[in-house]
């Protein structure tokens, strides 16, 4: 009862820190795999197998069969990604819209992710996995040539996942639990009052300007979802694994609030009104595979399909139903990919290494630039250092590659964005894990 107790206590607290240092991150749609560095030493092949340390808890609950001892992990990852807009802004009329390019759209974040687990017995362990799996961050400059598309946009989600693993078998064991999720939201973009007042009233002088409004839009949801996993050990060096996290479904509630000149003010379409939207992060399919070379190297391998055909459209609407914007998305189900390799020349060290390939749900007709999302090629490196028998620190780093891809966003106004983004990532990544 005292070891209970006391791993309580610890994740309390461990939960505590975790939410209140949350940031956000831009992913490969708005999917943030970075839950544990010693996956992502080895570009998350082989993490729905791997029995290394607690993020097993949020990669395949079923693995935690392999786990022995009491633990607790922290994990911190810093994400660095660069996205720089080249080319121009044209109104309604295809007018050229004065400024700059917005700067570098995206900045580094943070992302933890904290693990609790408890050996109930050989055959049946429980865990706590707190982390980010899905958000996303731009932030342009207010000025920039495609303030009208976007200003500021934010999604974040907190996941707070509870499971038990149980060995059916020698060789079977199953795993599953509850997925709590908070999400959050914040869009923002600048308004063409110019446009907007000279569509509602053709006869006004041509030369007449108004100075831009801002539409801002903030809210929140907690809604619920499930994890279930598997493990099967065919031999004593090969495991397979497979996971599924299910969809989860929001409603986000919060308001919409406008900033516009005064002649616009009296307008019923720029009054601050409660607004809501629906949100959904897509069910996720793992299947992973380990074999172990002797004495000292592990293979891994993983694919894993990600169901975006659930992101359709972004729309958001006042509390009577009508309809403030709404942008077609039309995203596609994508297949991750990753190989990857594991050496371990002695019982403190180990290094990994690993290739992924990680194509973006977005079409190209639909790329916005709130996401100017690309396909990326992973590269990344990772080490181990087991400090003493109970204590281990784990390192990672990542770049991705990725193509320059190109937009062509019309707003609802009829304002065009039209050129291509420079986009590219770092990522680093470190985790701690006591065993008591």
């Amino acid at each position: 009862m005292n070891d209970w107790v006391r791993w309580l206590a610890i994740e309390i607290a461990v939960a505590t820190t975790t939410l209140a240092f949350f940031g956000e991150a831009w992913g490969s749609g708005f999917q943030i795999r970075e839950n544990s560095a010693a996956a992502l030493g080895n570009a998350f092949a082989g993490a729905a197998t791997s029995s290394e340390d607690p993020s097993i808890i949020a990669n395949n609950p079923a693995g935690m069969i392999g786990l022995s001892g009491n633990q607790v992990s922290g994990d911190i990852g810093i994400i660095i990604p660069s996205a720089v807009f080249s080319g121009m802004g044209l109104t309604a009329a295809r007018q050229p819209i004065s400024g700059g390019n917005g700067g570098d759209a995206v900045g580094a974040q943070p992302v933890p992710a904290a693990y609790g687990f408890y050996d109930a017995s050989p055959d049946l362990k429980v865990g706590l996995a707190l982390t980010a799996p899905f958000g996303l961050q731009t932030q342009y400059q207010s000025d920039w040539v495609g303030r009208y598309q976007a200003i500021r946009s934010d999604i974040a989600t907190i996941n707070i996942n509870p499971n038990v693993a149980y060995r059916v078998s020698d060789w079977f064991s199953i795993g599953g639990g509850p997925a709590i999720q908070h999400a959050g939201a914040e869009f923002t973009n600048a308004i063409n009052s110019t446009t907007v007042v000279h569509l509602a009233n053709p006869s006004l002088p041509a030369g007449l300007t108004l100075p831009d409004g801002l539409a801002k839009v903030t809210g929140a949801s907690w809604s619920v979802g499930y994890t279930v996993g598997a493990l099967v050990e065919i031999s004593a060096g090969t495991r397979l694994g497979a996971s599924y996290r299910s969809q989860v479904s929001h409603r986000i509630e919060g308001t919409a609030e406008f900033t516009v000149p005064a002649p616009l003010a009296v307008s019923p379409q720029f009054r601050n009104t409660p607004a809501r939207a629906d949100l959904k992060t897509p069910d996720i399919v793992s299947l992973a595979a380990s074999h172990e070379l002797p004495p000292d190297i592990t293979l891994l391998a993983e694919v894993q399909w990600t169901n975006w055909r659930v992101v359709k459209t972004l729309q958001i609407e006042r509390s009577d139903g009508s309809i403030l914007s709404s942008q077609p998305e039309q995203w596609h189900g994508t297949w991750f990919g990753s190989i990857g390799a594991t050496w371990r020349p002695d019982p403190n060290w180990t290094f990994r290494g690993g290739l992924a390939f990680d194509p973006t749900p977005v079409r190209d007709q639909f790329r916005t630039a709130r996401l100017p999302d690309s396909d990326r090629y992973w590269l990344a490196f990772g080490l181990g250092y087991s400090w003493t028998p109970d204590l281990r620190f784990d390192a990672a780093y990542v770049h991705i590659f990725s193509p320059n891809p190109l937009i062509n966003e019309a707003s609802q106004m009829g304002d065009l964005l039209v050129g291509q983004y420079s986009n590219h990532l770092d990522i680093v990544s470190l985790s701690a894990t006591l065993r008591f």
